[in-house]
């Protein structure tokens, strides 16, 4: 099977298994990258040690990928083998890279005040704001409909495409007037699905958003690593601080594992009222 028709069918292994859009794409890419480096030589044909090279040499070390990206890679290597090829692989040569856990940058509520203060495009101010209140995905957000705001039970429904769900999320009071403002201001291109428009009338794209974002952050003098998703980084651990419980807002992040979840927890200011074992050992000893 030429790299061609093992491309043509790890589509059709793909869709067999109701991938969604977003890892359909990615995988696709991937494979493209793949049979980029090796030039004209057939995947059928690379060797275990040339993967390796490829994973290691070329990828960490000459592109500089983090080790989630190199495991994505792999990731695909496994799928095009195992299942497009039907070809055993030896995982032990090549194992997913250790990393270590992420811990997420969030913003104060200072910083977070300057930010929004710095945006002065309502459109924009309106985006990043519903990023925050409502914990959206920069991939949600575009692909947000009009018909998506409920405003009788004050929650947004989300179409997650990197995942293949649904799910609903909070929508703020705070939003919902902003949203109204907004629509009311680009009324003439109700006809659009979307929700979010560019000024010709097209649904906005990511790139324009992060343009923006990158722009007012640099405006309020925050760090680079600061990103769009950090703003939903931020309406998680703000969420564990106010007392909502991991169940909570795994359901309203949409996350597939309470493992993600758990990992706000290590950044959250949290006031547990709990007192040292010692303590209580010593009121007792005290009686």
């Amino acid at each position: 099977m030429n790299n061609k028709a093992v491309l043509k069918k790890m589509k059709k292994d793909m869709h067999m298994r109701n991938f969604s859009k977003y890892t359909y794409d990615n995988y696709v890419s991937k494979a493209k990258d793949i049979m980029k480096y090796f030039g004209e030589k057939q995947l059928e044909n690379v060797t275990t040690d040339e993967l390796r090279d490829f994973l290691l040499k070329y990828l960490k070390e000459k592109k500089k990928l983090f080790d989630r990206s190199v495991n994505y890679y792999n990731s695909v290597i496994r799928f095009i083998w195992e299942v497009t090829m039907d070809k055993l692989i030896n995982k032990k040569q090549l194992p997913m890279r250790k990393h270590k856990k992420t811990v997420y940058k969030v913003l104060t509520k200072e910083e977070l005040s300057t930010f929004f203060n710095c945006v002065d495009n309502y459109k924009f101010k309106t985006i990043f704001m519903l990023a925050y209140g409502s914990g959206l995905r920069i991939g949600e957000i575009v692909n947000l409909r009009v018909e998506d705001i409920d405003s009788k039970t004050m929650r947004i429904f989300v179409r997650e495409e990197k995942e293949n769900k649904e799910r609903y999320t909070i929508l703020s009071k705070q939003s919902l007037e902003m949203l109204r403002t907004y629509w009311s201001r680009y009324r003439q291109h109700r006809r659009r699905s979307k929700l979010f428009l560019s000024e010709l009338g097209e649904p906005i794209t990511e790139g324009v958003i992060r343009t923006h974002f990158r722009r007012y952050r640099t405006k309020a003098k925050l760090s680079s690593k600061v990103t769009m998703h950090t703003l939903r980084h931020c309406f998680a651990t703000d969420l564990i601080e106010r007392g909502a419980t991991l169940i909570q807002v795994k359901e309203l992040m949409g996350h597939s594992n309470i493992r993600s979840t758990m990992a706000y927890v290590h950044v959250a200011n949290i006031d547990l009222g709990l007192e040292s074992p010692l303590d209580a050992f010593m009121k007792g000893e005290m009686k």
